[in-house]
């Protein structure tokens, strides 16, 4: 029975000591738990554009990180900022790995509107280089399935006539074609008119010789004479 209340008197001694400390502790995060938060929204960017969905946001007090959150859809934010350790730092802000140009001054219980920008310019990290060269073309898609047929559209009216054309010069003239076979005999023309009646037939051609043949001899008659007086 010795021992067993020795051992109570001890624990009670350890109690004793060990809850001043606890109060100690305690009272040295109370201050800060109790003391309401400051709420930052806004918008994140990044280089005029709004960050991905999921970026982290992150707020520092010094080296004591004091609000983080993931950017929404569209780049908007909500940070809920406790009470920094060191009340006179000042809040910076982290978009991703990019450092914001701006501070924030802590105070408690503040809702302030703050669209948080990060620029590689603003940072120092050199202007944007030319656009690189397009890339290669990719395979071609499968091809889509094919529309539905569209409804037949209503018949135009027809167009007036155009102007005649101006006439062709003639075309040369073709190669001569194979004559063609003989005609049919035609028909027997009618009968001529009966002539006048002609002189006596076969004595009329002699009394033409004899005459022919007697000038003949006269002449030859003439010019024997002439060359008998010669």
């Amino acid at each position: 029975m010795k021992r067993i209340g020795a051992m109570a008197a001890v624990a009670l001694v350890a109690l004793l000591i060990a809850l001043p400390l606890g109060l100690v502790a305690a009272q040295g995060d109370a201050p800060r738990a109790n003391v309401p938060p400051a709420f930052i929204f806004g918008y994140a960017m990044a280089d005029g554009l709004p960050v991905p969905e999921g970026t982290m946001v992150v707020a520092m007090a010094g080296d004591e990180k004091i609000g983080s959150t993931t950017a929404m859809m569209g780049g908007h934010y909500e940070l809920q900022l406790m009470q920094p350790m060191d009340d006179d730092a000042m809040v910076t802000f982290m978009i991703g790995e990019r450092m914001v140009d701006y501070e924030y001054t802590w105070m408690s219980g503040d809702r302030m509107i703050m669209d948080l920008s990060a620029d590689l310019a603003a940072q120092g990290e050199g202007s944007m280089g030319p656009p690189g060269a397009p890339g290669a073309a990719g395979p071609p898609g499968v091809p889509g399935p094919a529309g539905a047929d569209g409804a037949d559209g209503h018949d135009g009216h027809d167009g007036r006539d155009g102007a005649a054309g101006a006439a062709g010069p003639p075309g040369p003239q073709g190669e001569q074609g194979i004559a063609g076979p003989p005609g049919p005999p035609g028909p027997q023309g009618p009968a001529g008119n009966i002539g006048p009646a002609g002189s006596g037939g076969s004595m009329g051609i002699i009394a033409l010789i004899v005459a022919i043949v007697a000038v003949i001899i006269a002449i030859v008659a003439i010019i024997m004479g002439r060359r008998t007086t010669a």
